[in-house]
C-alpha cells in the first residue's frame, strides 16, 4: 500500500475550507460536500466535522 506523504503543504480545496471556517455552518455546507470512505456525510455529521476542525484550529492559536 502506498502512503501519502504529509509535508505541511495544503491542496487548494483544504486551504479554501480552512479560509472559510469563520462563516456560518450553512454557508460552508452550501460551498462544500464532505465524504468519508466513499460515503457522503449527512448534514449533522458534516456540521460536527466543521466544529471539530474549528476546535482543533482554535487549539493551535491558544
Amino acid at each position: 500500500m502506498n502512503k501519502m506523504v504529509i509535508d505541511g503543504s495544503m491542496n487548494t480545496d483544504v486551504k479554501h475550507l480552512i479560509d472559510n471556517l469563520h462563516l456560518p455552518d450553512d454557508n460552508i455546507l452550501d460551498m462544500f460536500s464532505f465524504s468519508f470512505s466513499g460515503s457522503l456525510l449527512t448534514c449533522d455529521e458534516a456540521i460536527r466535522f466543521i466544529h471539530f476542525l474549528r476546535s482543533e484550529l482554535d487549539k493551535r492559536t491558544q
